[in-house]
């Protein structure tokens, strides 16, 4: 195809640009696909101004929802590889596939909004509403880069100060259908608390920026008035995200996070996951669209279904029971669908990504609807 004829002309490894957008979750499963494909990339930071409130479907290939600043480093030709997520990028993806003649090739993460036939690969986890098609690859959840990251060596020797087994706590926040009542994570935080003093070791928490204020307050106010070691972690850090991943011996998520879900399932160490609520909006949606629509997710996302894909693969613990799982390598597989998008197959300047572990084409399955699924107490 033209890219590959284009790079043995050249004698360069295709161009690969990582479009990276607001959302640190997002950046970071396209960082994830990036480093997998084992090729030289370029991350391009996208800025968008008002008109990214419209749909991707009515912008069509523009880039006029882009700030001017960011446009400046779309200019020039177009790469061979973009790799995208997030509805506010799809119409930047389509107009450099339009000023490519077709040439690019574009790999989308998650929910486009739009039908899958405008990219060559869409890859969406089980929340998001996307039709099933021939380019459509589907995986139980995100894609995560934290176990491939480094470890800086004063954040594990702090992290590393407290007794095992440590267990982690990942807080996140409200979503568009669900609520993090306060007094659900004071009872979370507590069950942990007397794990923890049956069992000895150390508690550790960290909020996201999504977490409301209240939430951590009344989070680390319980920690303080216990006597169990802790640590409440900054959210930037010190010490770093990978490093508590890293150090845990127990993971526990607050299930709203679909990110920090996969960075913990993705250790492998036992996972569990502290049960959300239905918003008063979320009641009445799921109310009058599951008794119109059964068995259909909702717009745009339904976590119902995330949730069961978890424990249709067993990779679903609870804050009594977490699960250890042995998942496979979802980047690297996904990297080596992208490579089968050219003619020969691209191969990695460097070795990928894989862990050894045995890989599926499509571990997720064909897409079958899940019947909708409700968190059981903890």
């Amino acid at each position: 195809m033209a890219a590959q004829s284009m790079s043995k002309k050249t004698g360069q490894q295709p161009r690969v640009w990582a479009l990276l957008g607001p959302h640190r979750g997002d950046n970071n499963q396209i960082l994830a696909l990036a480093e997998a494909l084992g090729l030289p990339f370029e991350e391009k930071r996208l800025e968008f101004n008002q008109l990214r409130r419209l749909q991707p479907a009515l912008l069509g290939a523009t880039l006029a929802s882009v700030e001017a600043k960011a446009r400046a480093q779309l200019e020039g030709e177009p790469p061979e590889i973009t790799i995208s997520t997030g509805h506010r990028s799809v119409p930047v993806v389509r107009e450099l596939k339009r000023r490519s003649g077709g040439r690019t090739r574009s790999v989308h993460l998650g929910y486009p909004r739009i039908s899958p036939r405008h990219f060559d690969l869409v890859v969406p986890t089980p929340e998001y509403p996307v039709p099933d098609a021939p380019n459509v690859m589907r995986i139980p959840f995100a894609l995560t880069p934290h176990g491939a990251r480094e470890v800086d060596q004063a954040d594990r020797e702090l992290v590393n100060a407290y007794p095992q087994p440590r267990r982690l706590l990942l807080i996140g926040g409200p979503t568009l259908y669900w609520r993090l009542p306060v007094k659900r994570m004071m009872r979370a935080v507590h069950t942990l608390l007397r794990n923890t003093a049956w069992q000895g070791g150390s508690v550790i928490a960290v909020g996201s920026p999504r977490t409301p204020l209240p939430v951590l307050t009344a989070v680390r106010q319980m920690l303080e008035s216990s006597s169990t070691p802790f640590l409440f972690a900054p959210i930037e850090g010190p010490p770093g995200y990978p490093a508590l991943l890293e150090a845990a011996d127990e993971i526990f998520v607050t299930a709203d996070s679909v990110a920090m879900a996969a960075d913990a399932v993705s250790t492998g160490k036992p996972v569990g996951f502290v049960a959300i609520e239905p918003s008063l909006l979320g009641q009445v949606v799921m109310a009058v669209m599951d008794r119109l629509r059964p068995k259909k997710r909702l717009f745009p996302r339904d976590l119902r279904f995330f949730w069961g894909a978890l424990r249709e693969e067993g990779y679903w613990g609870t804050l009594t029971a977490p699960t250890e799982s042995d998942p496979p390598d979802y980047a690297e597989l996904v990297a080596e669908r992208v490579r089968q998008l050219f003619e020969p197959p691209l191969r990695p300047a460097k070795a990928g990504r894989g862990n050894g572990r045995p890989k599926r084409s499509n571990p997720a399955g064909r897409g079958r609807a899940r019947p909708p699924v409700r968190l059981a107490e903890d």
